[in-house]
């Protein structure tokens, strides 16, 4: 159990500083949006993959050859990148926003969530089961965990369960954030992020998620 735990706090560590960057990313960095489709081939950790330059957040990214990671802003649901037409969708502050967002990186953990789930966060839950969207179970984490207060939303009785961790209210007023990370070839893996008001639309986003890694090269077709 102490050695869960601590495999809990360092993961947690990882994790919360990890979604503290992208959270705070997702709110105030200068953006260098593009209205541009035409697809990019661009490496990750050495993977060639092929994405619409005006789905890439950032100017530094969007270029063809190797890059450190990639920051993708989706629209939602047309699963289309940054259009002058849908500009006003992008800059969205509500707690339902039509886009979520992807980060594709090199793997920084052996365990994505389906993994996190079953070897260290199930030691952890509280006795209290949350309200959650139909077809998951809530559960929050104890003082124990290190990450008291944070939610995990996850699909029962899947051998690769969705699994989602959803940062607790912080007082700022700002939409709470909610990540999910599954691990890809290619010593790849590929972050999920949202606003917590589209968790009851979980099934379509993972859906989402899986097919545009599909187009993108990152899973097999």
């Amino acid at each position: 159990m102490r050695l869960a735990s601590i495999s809990l706090m360092i993961a947690g560590a990882m994790l919360v500083i990890n979604f503290g960057l992208r959270w705070s990313s997702d709110l105030f960095e200068t953006e260098d949006k593009s209205s541009d489709p035409t697809p990019l081939a661009v490496s990750v950790n050495g993977m060639r993959l092929t994405v619409p330059a005006n789905m890439i957040r950032y100017g530094n990214e969007r270029r063809e050859g190797e890059v450190l990671r990639l920051d993708l802003q989706i629209h939602w649901p047309s699963l289309e990148g940054y259009t002058s037409a849908t500009a006003k969708d992008f800059a969205d502050t509500s707690a339902t926003p039509p886009f979520f967002y992807l980060t594709i990186q090199k793997q920084q953990s052996a365990t994505d969530s389906a993994g996190r789930l079953s070897s260290v966060y199930q030691h952890f839950f509280t006795d209290d089961r949350l309200k959650a969207p139909e077809g998951l179970v809530g559960r929050k984490l104890s003082e124990d965990s290190g990450l008291p207060g944070e939610e995990v939303y996850f699909e029962p009785g899947s051998t690769r369960p969705f699994t989602v961790h959803c940062m607790r209210e912080d007082g700022t007023g700002y939409p709470t954030t909610c990540i999910s990370e599954v691990n890809a070839s290619g010593g790849l893996s590929v972050q999920l992020r949202f606003r917590r008001g589209l968790l009851p639309e979980w099934r379509e986003l993972s859906r989402a998620m899986n097919a545009l890694m599909v187009r993108f090269g990152v899973f097999p077709s």
